[in-house]
């Protein structure tokens, strides 16, 4: 029982009380002791009032302590439905729930139960549930079996539902959205299939939607656009979908930061209607089966930081204006780009990657690439490049890869295209024939340390 100093209760009940009796007293002597002090420091008309608070005080206290008891036994309970994984062992009947550190509290009431990776292999019991102020469940990475838990819908106050990675199969249910206060919902790595549910566009809250690698072989509902708050869609990985559009209603999506349509059998052009989307930050439409033309307006997303459009059928020129200066990595690989490489690349200050191998891409790399200072990775073969490479490539930021083929940690002597002297070591040419490049490159790498400048040559 925590000890209560009545002292500072009773200073605004009888202003005469006397600084040198402090004292603290605990709870159960309180009432023989505070009154039997009461009748000899304060007025006698002041002592009903404060008999009256002295009365509610247990009536605070003791529900608290059996709150805490009822959820500990609940979570013991839990405990032993759940198989009694190894990693629970601080789960007894002598400490505090809220001190285990699978659990979190607030005003010692459980709150949070996070129970990721603890091999735990049955199904989530419905006595879940009895813990009515459960706002966060993290049951991922385990090996839970059967279809979604329904019986989680009793969980009224639920907020955080993260059950990925495991082994779940069937549809998503179609009344999902009676867990109406979800705000983020990680269903992913499970055997999740059929059609993702319209109910899905009926969780308002919802800040996150992951459903990526599962075995849907159906649509995914135009109803997502409808999640005004939605901040992060994760659909990557699920390529049984049937083949289908970018719906229209995605514009909506006013507050996405994260778009994630990675291998999700899409079809058709990358619609305009993703020009609403300016809070955007990362866009990934790769391994899919667009086409058309990358549109202008991707290159005009303030926020967009990250760019992957790589294996589709996107065709003609790449949009020469770039306006997106926080971009950090971009990837349009294996497409059939034409055209040059923009001269606007040189503005990106943070770019670290720039993929464009495997295109049909024409003309010189421009020059302002060589001044990108944080340029790491620089892939450009498989295209019609032609002339003389920038002067400056790599001098002023740390190069590491020029190629897809060149791999850190491994002995640069024996990757395809590079030529070494056999008595020093030093790399003394390389052979970028498939990009029809033709020049020096001087390279300030922390991966490679030239002994002399290399040079470039053709077939």
């Amino acid at each position: 029982m925590p000890s209560i100093s009545y002292l500072k209760m009773t200073k605004t009940l009888c202003q005469f009380v006397d600084e040198d009796d402090q004292e603290f007293v605990t709870f159960p002597s309180i009432y023989n002791h505070l009154i039997h002090w009461f009748q000899h420091k304060c007025e006698m008309s002041q002592l009903p009032f404060f008999i009256l608070l002295l009365i509610s005080l247990p009536l605070q206290v003791i529900p608290q302590n059996h709150q805490t008891a009822d959820e500990r036994t609940l979570l013991l309970k839990l405990k032993q439905q759940l198989g009694h994984p190894p990693s629970l062992q601080s789960w007894n009947s002598t400490s505090s729930p809220c001190d285990w550190p699978e659990i979190f509290c607030t005003r010692n009431s459980v709150t949070e139960i996070l129970l990721p990776n603890k091999n735990i292999t049955q199904k989530i019991p419905a006595t879940i549930c009895d813990l009515k102020n459960l706002t966060t469940l993290d049951l991922s990475r385990n090996f839970i079996p059967g279809e979604f838990p329904r019986q989680l819908y009793n969980c009224t106050k639920l907020q955080v539902l993260n059950l990925s990675l495991n082994y779940f199969v069937g549809p998503i249910p179609d009344d999902i959205d009676r867990i109406s206060g979800l705000r983020f919902l990680r269903l992913g790595y499970n055997h999740f299939s059929g059609d993702i549910p319209p109910a899905i566009g009926r969780l308002s809250e919802l800040q996150e939607l992951n459903l990526y690698d599962n075995e849907f072989n159906g649509t995914f509902p135009v109803e997502i656009g409808n999640l005004s708050n939605l901040q992060t869609l994760g659909l990557t990985y699920n390529d049984m979908f049937v083949p289908a559009k970018i719906p229209v209603e995605f514009g909506k999506l006013k507050n996405l930061r994260t778009l994630h349509f990675r291998e999700t059998n899409l079809i058709g052009e990358i619609p305009d209607c993703l020009n609403n989307l300016l809070s955007l930050e990362f866009l990934d439409l790769s391994r899919n089966h667009l086409e058309g033309k990358i549109p202008s307006w991707v290159f005009t997303l303030k926020n967009l930081t990250r760019l992957y459009l790589y294996h589709n059928r996107l065709s003609g020129k790449i949009p020469e204006a770039v306006e997106t200066l926080n971009l950090v990595e971009i990837d349009l690989s294996m497409n059939n780009l034409t055209g040059s490489v923009p001269e606007d690349f040189g503005k990106l200050q943070n770019l670290q990657l720039l993929s464009l191998f495997s295109n049909q891409l024409t003309g010189e790399i421009p020059s302002s690439i060589s001044l990108t200072p944080n340029l790491k990775y620089f892939r450009v073969y498989d295209n019609n490049l032609s002339g003389v490479l920038p002067p400056e490539l790599g001098l002023h930021s740390k190069l590491e890869e020029v190629t897809d083929s060149w791999k850190q940690g491994s002995d640069c002597c024996s990757w395809g295209g590079v030529t070494c002297d056999r008595f020093t070591g030093h790399v003394t040419a390389l052979d970028l024939s498939s990009s029809q490049l033709l020049g020096n490159i001087k390279v300030n790498s922390s991966l490679l340390s030239f002994g002399q400048q290399p040079t470039l040559s053709r077939k």
